[in-house]
């Protein structure tokens, strides 16, 4: 507790009289209106090395790229991504009208990216796209740059590309209404047959990826898909046939780096942070503890921006959670229990310029304040991204390990019990 607010409360023990220790913007509008304003009401601040406890941390890895939601096709100086994908699903039969019918052959192939005009930046030039078969077969949640699977490094980096099935070259730029385009089609040559017929009868293996040459750029691929042309036993026509890749993943250089002591939120591994701490139950000679908590909130700095390719593009959410168990002894597998206060906006710029993200957990403070006096149970918050497998790059905010000032804080407006001294 700074030594203001330690004064101001041996004053209010002598006098029996209140009011705010410090002012802040975040309470300025509850103040006036918050329960019990007829009596007395104190705003306290907290940081994080001046309360009896404080844990945080990061853990990461509740998104890889096999579960995301996008693909990442990059061909930069400072990134380097490319898809991988098996196609596993081919029928082996149809239906026609209502009728099952058996599949002749596959008349023709191509790969398809349905693309994110939003987050793909592509420069205004002639860029190429080739699919090419891997040599090598790879596990989807555990291929990296460097390795098709745990211990099992690609004779390459960035995986073994055997034989070149398709290319096409196209330019990313709008048209004359101003659209840009949606999707970007690499028809596969050879024959089709023979190549459908063996992913058909491997389940897909050993896979295929998608390569960006060029002069540099990112494609965000929001899905990649087989289209296929399908001849039905015995019927004279096509049929399209239309299949994602089962199971996929993208592989991308560099590396996201690994937490540190600070508290990272979003990104691939997706990343959040969870924290425990304890509020005195006395401030002098007024108890904390059974006091009207009119509003709490917790409060976290930003650090700079990471490193290119990492920072945020674009603005995400973020959610308070109560956590139900130990973070520090379940780790990333806590159980998550209800949401606390309303989703707090990131914007890249916000956080650049280094404005406070400030998250509403009066309900959980007022519940610490409503249990019994002979305990003291810690305070467990988790700060998750909303949604969590929407973005690339991250942002990390200063912990506990930081300096003063620096270091999240406690903010607490309550109205003590009356007090009733005896002459």
């Amino acid at each position: 507790m700074n030594r203001k607010c330690a004064l101001f409360l041996l004053l209010y023990s002598a006098v029996v009289s209140l009011s705010a220790c410090t002012e802040d913007s975040f309470f300025a509008e509850n103040s006036q209106t918050a329960p019990g304003v007829s009596t007395p009401t104190v705003e306290m601040v907290f940081e994080a090395g001046e309360l009896p406890s404080w844990r945080d941390t990061t853990y990461w890895g509740f998104v890889l790229p096999s579960s995301a939601s996008f693909s990442l096709v990059s061909d930069r100086e400072d990134l380097r991504s490319r898809p991988l994908g098996r196609f596993s699903t081919l029928p082996d039969s149809l239906f026609v009208d209502t009728v099952r019918v058996a599949v002749d052959s596959f008349a023709s192939a191509a790969v398809r990216l349905s693309i994110d005009t939003l987050q793909t930046e592509l420069p205004g030039e002639d860029v190429e796209l080739t699919v090419w078969s891997l040599s090598r077969s790879f596990d989807a949640d555990e291929a990296t740059w460097q390795q098709a699977r745990e211990g099992e490094a690609w004779a390459t980096p960035g995986g073994d590309l055997g034989t070149l099935l398709g290319s096409n070259t196209f330019r990313f730029e709008a048209d004359s209404l101003g659209l840009l385009p949606d999707s970007a089609v690499v028809p596969l040559v050879g024959n089709a047959d023979s190549l459908l017929t063996a992913w058909r009868d491997s389940d897909g293996e050993p896979g295929i990826a998608v390569v960006l040459t060029g002069p540099g750029g990112t494609i965000r691929a929001s899905r990649i898909a087989l289209v296929a042309g399908a001849v039905p036993e015995g019927i004279d026509t096509v049929v399209s046939v239309v299949r994602g890749t089962t199971p996929g993943t993208f592989i991308y250089d560099p590396p996201t780096p690994s937490p540190t002591t600070r508290l990272r939120l979003a990104g691939l591994p997706a990343a959040r942070y969870y924290l425990d701490f304890e509020l005195p139950d006395s401030l002098g000679f007024i108890r904390l503890r059974g006091s009207t908590i009119n509003r709490a909130a917790i409060e976290f700095r930003p650090t700079g921006a990471p490193a290119e390719p990492y920072p945020l593009r674009a603005a995400i959410s973020a959610q308070a959670v109560r956590l139900l168990a130990d973070p520090f002894v379940f780790g990333e597998k806590t159980p998550i229990g209800s949401t606390l206060g309303a989703l707090e906006l990131l914007s890249p710029d916000s956080l650049a310029s280094g404005n406070t993200m400030q998250y509403d957990i009066t309900s959980l403070v007022r519940l610490w304040s409503q249990a019994p006096f002979d305990s003291l149970p810690p305070l467990r918050v988790g700060i998750v991204p909303v949604p969590e497998n929407r973005q690339f790059g991250f942002w990390e905010f200063f912990s506990r390990e930081d300096g003063p000032g620096l270091r999240p804080v406690v903010r607490l407006l309550f109205t003590p019990n009356p007090s009733f001294l005896l002459p």
